[in-house]
């Protein structure tokens, strides 16, 4: 079975943060690679979240939660929200990741992010090991300052922030690159 090798050919492929509440109302950020668009009337997005990611925990309870596209400028922010628990550490706050306040729901957006996207739960799905929450987007923002998204590289590129790239670095990088 090659399936390891075709799960390498499907990057580069996007990421976005997941912004959910805990208990106390604190913004726990997780990275996430598997997220889509399900419906443009009304706008919806889901996003796939394994059940041992304390994510996944707070996802199921919450009343409302930002997925945000991260910019060029959060490359060190994805790799350090997605190394640490948030039930062990306080990332947005071991990052200094600049939050900004929302339109219509209660948890706060990333404010270096390239957009947001404020979302009700609608829908969850088990699928094997992941729960799909799908979200009813009520609100958006776009970035005045920080306009292109990342893509991420996969492993094969590292482990740190040189494996997520804008499409514009995509387009200046040699080919025969990892």
């Amino acid at each position: 079975m090659q399936f390891g090798e075709a799960l390498k050919r499907k990057f580069p492929e996007s990421v976005v943060f997941i912004v959910a509440p805990d208990d106390d109302g604190n913004p726990n950020v997780m990275p996430a690679g598997w997220s889509m668009f399900t419906s443009k009337d009304p706008l919806m997005i889901a996003v796939s979240v394994g059940f041992p990611r304390y994510t996944h925990e707070l996802l199921e309870t919450a009343e409302d939660y930002v997925v945000a596209f991260p910019s060029a400028a959060q490359k060190a922010d994805i790799v350090y929200c997605g190394s640490n628990s948030g039930a062990d550490v306080d990332k947005v706050d071991a990052r200094e990741m600049a939050l900004c306040e929302p339109a219509k729901i209660s948890t706060p957006l990333l404010e270096d992010a390239a957009a947001c996207f404020e979302c009700i739960p609608d829908t969850a799905v088990e699928t094997g090991d992941h729960t799909v929450f799908a979200g009813e987007v009520v609100a958006t923002h776009v970035s005045e300052t920080h306009d292109e998204r990342i893509k991420n590289l996969g492993r094969a590129w590292g482990d740190g922030p040189e494996r997520f790239k804008t499409l514009s670095e995509l387009l200046e990088m040699d080919r025969s690159a990892p």
